[in-house]
């Protein structure tokens, strides 16, 4: 594993149960941080964001029911960590500010390739996440 992967996994697992149905709550707001990247430059960042954030309401939801349940608090910890202005590298640092939440997200994607693969064609999802 690389570190990225190994700070992915270590950040899923410390996700508890209850921050994950919490998540549900502020759902709304995760949804406008993801389309507002857009206007930031980081249109495959937001598409990547929307598509956890779509898997993750339609788990907690009972809509879709997961394959591999390490996926969805992994998503959840991705999505807060995205959220979070001041992390590894501030988003407000031109250029580069977003550079370590595109890794962040991208690795969960990768970590649970098979996962969200099946949720995307069980949802009928056009969107291929896993693009670079």
């Amino acid at each position: 594993m690389t570190s990225i992967q190994d700070f992915v996994t270590q950040g899923g697992q410390s996700v508890t149960a209850g921050e994950v149905g919490a998540f549900r709550n502020h759902l709304a707001a995760y949804k406008l941080k993801a389309e507002m990247l857009v206007s930031a430059g980081q249109v495959r960042l937001s598409e990547q964001s929307a598509f956890l954030l779509r898997y993750i309401e339609d788990v907690l939801d009972g809509v879709y029911v997961p394959g591999d349940f390490s996926a969805l608090p992994d998503a959840v910890f991705a999505m807060r960590y995205l959220a979070k202005g001041v992390d590894i590298i501030p988003d407000s640092v031109p250029e580069i500010g977003y550079k370590d939440d595109a890794e962040v997200v991208h690795a969960v994607l990768l970590a649970h390739e098979k996962e969200y693969r099946s949720f995307s064609s069980c949802q009928k999802i056009g969107f291929d996440a896993f693009e670079a």
